[in-house]
């Protein structure tokens, strides 16, 4: 069989939470690859030109470099590039999608993992075991029979979903057998796949006033900036939960601080803007906010190794049979995180 060159561009750490030695000795049965152990702590575009030279596919993470066109220009023998996070957004020039080069990445993978991550939010949430964990730690104990029935399920609840990304559309699968109604919100969607994904398409203030759960998964670019804004939040129904796994662009925060400062509201956020917040955040202190340091997707132990499962099979694939899974293309730019 033919041997090819693979070079690992990515920090040592990373890929040692990605790759297990077994996976790593599959990828060395038809490739030479440079060692884990010999990776640096934090890479740089010397590093990647050295490690990339006669390279067929360089695997990349976050906080690798991006690559210029003189970079490429200098690496011609490279073909793919194995992104083992999430957008790829940032990682290339805009000459790359016209040179023949391709790309892939774990964002389907990634986009799994935070569904869940979502999905645990909006439970958690609705049974106030936040604040019902914080009461009994006090010395409380506010049991079913305290006559605060004030927790709820997701059967029959309208949950909206604003985004038809991947991870949105990873939420709308993982929320069907809780029984509620799914609304999305998406200008790009037509009603027919809206359909088929089992929800109800709306306009965004529509679904905004309609739903007691409101999950954002709209991309990172500026027509979604402050998607939610001084305009429509006050549309929230009293008592809605509001959650954020995409990116804290997306919401204005002086609008969404007003609402929460009247508690009517809750949200979970995994994202802000800017991130971190300020040491003097109110989200970091307001009763009706959880706030998580945007861990919603790609830093599990598991879904680690299965992130540097995928892209091994990812670059096995292209090398032996030109195939790629979760390639991502040019035009698809504009519609992804």
């Amino acid at each position: 069989m033919k041997r090819y060159k693979v070079g690992l561009v990515l920090e040592k750490m990373l890929a040692e939470s990605l790759f297990s030695a077994g996976d790593m000795s599959f990828l060395t049965s038809i490739a030479d690859v440079n060692p884990i152990q010999a990776l640096p702590e934090t890479v740089s575009r010397e590093y990647m030109m050295e490690t990339l030279e006669g390279a067929d596919v360089a695997i990349t993470c976050w906080r690798t470099p991006a690559f210029t066109e003189e970079m490429l220009r200098s690496l011609p023998r490279l073909r793919l590039i194995a992104h083992a996070a999430g957008s790829v957004k940032n990682l290339v020039p805009p000459s790359f999608w016209t040179s023949g080069r391709r790309i892939t990445s774990n964002a389907p993978v990634i986009a799994e993992d935070v569904a869940q991550t979502t999905l645990a939010l909006i439970l958690t949430s609705l049974k106030q075991l936040w604040q019902l964990n914080a009461s009994t730690a006090a010395g409380e104990w506010k049991g079913g029979e305290s006559g605060a029935f004030t927790t709820r399920r997701l059967d029959g609840l309208s949950v909206g979903i604003v985004g038809a990304s991947l991870v949105g559309r990873e939420v709308l699968r993982i929320l069907q057998p809780f029984h509620c109604r799914l609304l999305l919100a998406d200008p790009y969607l037509s009603p027919l796949e809206a359909e088929n994904l089992g929800a109800e398409l709306l306009p965004l203030e529509d679904l905004i006033r309609q739903s007691d759960v409101l999950t954002l998964h709209a991309p990172a670019n500026e027509d979604c900036r402050h998607i939610l804004n001084a305009q429509n939040l006050p549309l929230l129904r009293d008592g809605a939960l509001l959650v954020n796994t995409a990116r804290g662009m997306l919401i204005d925060e002086a609008a969404l601080l007003r609402e929460l400062r009247t508690g009517r509201i809750m949200a979970c956020l995994d994202v802000t803007d800017p991130e971190p917040p300020a040491p003097d955040s109110p989200l970091r202190t307001l009763p009706n906010v959880v706030l998580t340091p945007h861990i919603a997707g790609g830093h599990t132990q598991n879904g680690r190794r299965m992130m540097g499962r995928n892209i091994l099979i990812e670059t096995y694939n292209f090398l032996v049979k030109g195939a790629l899974k979760f390639e991502v293309r040019g035009d698809m730019l504009r519609h992804m995180a």
